[in-house]
């Protein structure tokens, strides 16, 4: 076993790269010394422009054939990866990218194979067989078309983020895989599931109902060693000119099964369902009633608030759709409603790229206010982009105001103002 006894405390480092403009687009968790293994390099290589490919899922239709159409995504994502180690530069069939800036933090990019941490489960989550809280980690990246968008952003590294490159165009596809520290033990759904080894935080009491802390005494990260972590959660999103009307986005979630028959774990994974909008008008009252989405279909759940489609390891307050709407910058409001509804369902609206999510909520004025949209930029949906602009900011904005194309920026202890705005930190 490759140094698995050592515990590594976080430490940054320009990730190695063979474009210098990549490097100033990325800080990374250090390398051990001695380490044999895997380490991560993230794909900022981003194209000028898209080359030819084809998107067989939009001759689909997702609300006649939910499946077919979730099916040709996932076929689309998985062609060609290197599915042991998800190095993307290794894809013959196409190019796929990462989001920068997601390296800082306690929370950041580990440097075996560049996963973040997300959302813990706590125990019963994943079923009776559950009894104590575990971890989960995850690696995400967009498509060529999403890799053109990227570039726009962010160059090379040598100026400040330009979001004025958003949305990202028709076809784009984001992917996300979620791997956990549970085992078979917690749920019989994870034998034989794909592995990969990650650099997670050290549990000092694995056997209780609390997962170890990305941050321990004094404010410092905590240590971290390497673990064998299971595939639970797969998950697509794609730019739909279809669903348009609604957020312009559909998503999709599929969950690791090494019930089903057959020796591929890759085609165990089984679909729990799409949304392509946040049912506006469908309250906890009415779903209590009975009521069902009529902008989602969930084949195996419903995870979500109200019925909504949801991942497996996502949060349960709300739904797919509803956390990626909150993506702005800065950021205001979070990125999960509150319990009441009548302010949690400002998270359930319908916006598309052009508006912003706005200020946190209120009853008193409602979910939205004009002003946000002069001081406030959306970021179509992308959580990756607001942790990244988020990191991005935290290295640069020190002790004077930044200007960028989006607004001017200010540091007052730990609290950053983007146009006079306090830009709240979001959970993973």
């Amino acid at each position: 076993m490759r140094i698995v006894a050592l515990l590594l405390v976080l430490a940054f480092a320009c990730a190695p790269s063979a474009v210098a403009g990549e490097a100033r687009l990325e800080r990374m968790e250090a390398t051990p010394k001695g380490w044999q293994g895997p380490v991560f390099a993230p794909r900022l290589d981003y194209p000028a422009l898209p080359g030819d490919d084809a998107y067989p899922w939009q001759a689909i239709s997702f609300r006649r054939e939910p499946e077919r159409y979730l099916r040709a995504l996932l076929d689309y994502a998985l062609e060609g990866q290197d599915r042991a180690h998800w190095r993307l530069a290794a894809n013959p069939v196409r190019r796929w990218y990462h989001v920068p800036w997601l390296g800082p933090g306690a929370n950041g990019r580990e440097f075996v194979h560049g996963l973040t941490r997300g959302r813990d489960l706590a125990p019963g989550e994943l079923g009776p067989g559950q009894t104590a809280c575990r971890q989960t980690w995850a690696i995400a990246f967009y498509n060529e078309l999403g890799g053109v968008i990227l570039g726009r952003i962010w160059g090379r590294g040598d100026r400040t983020p330009d979001l004025s490159a958003l949305p990202f165009a028709v076809g784009t596809v984001a992917v996300k895989l979620v791997f956990t520290e549970a085992s078979a033990a917690d749920d019989p759904r994870l034998a034989g599931a794909p592995e990969v080894e990650a650099n997670i935080h050290v549990d000092a009491r694995p056997g209780d109902s609390t997962c170890a802390p990305s941050v321990g005494a004094g404010g410092r990260a905590s240590a971290r060693t390497p673990r064998l972590l299971r595939l639970l959660q797969f998950d697509v999103a794609v730019r739909e000119e279809r669903a348009s009307y609604k957020t312009g986005w559909v998503y999709g979630s599929f969950v690791y099964d090494g019930r089903l028959p057959g020796a591929d774990p890759w085609a165990k994974l089984k679909p729990v369902g799409l949304m392509w909008g946040n049912d506006p008008q469908l309250s906890d009252e009415a779903a209590a009633r009975g009521a069902a989405p009529k902008q989602s279909i969930v084949f195996e759940g419903p995870f979500g608030r109200g019925g909504r489609m949801n991942g497996i390891a996502d949060e349960r307050s709300s739904a797919c759709s509803s956390c990626h709407m909150a993506a702005q910058w800065p950021t205001a409001a979070a990125m999960t409603p509150p319990a009441a509804w009548p302010v949690a369902r400002c998270w359930f609206r319908n916006l598309d790229a052009r508006y912003t999510f706005g200020f946190p909520p209120g009853v008193g004025r409602g979910c939205s206010d004009p002003a946000a949209l002069k001081k406030i930029s959306p970021l179509d949906f992308s959580l990756q982009l607001a942790i990244a602009l988020r990191n991005w900011s935290d290295e640069t904005v020190k002790d004077k105001a930044v200007r960028a194309p989006f607004g001017t920026m200010r540091r007052k202890g730990d609290q950053l103002f983007v146009n006079g705005i306090e830009s709240v930190r979001l959970k993973r």
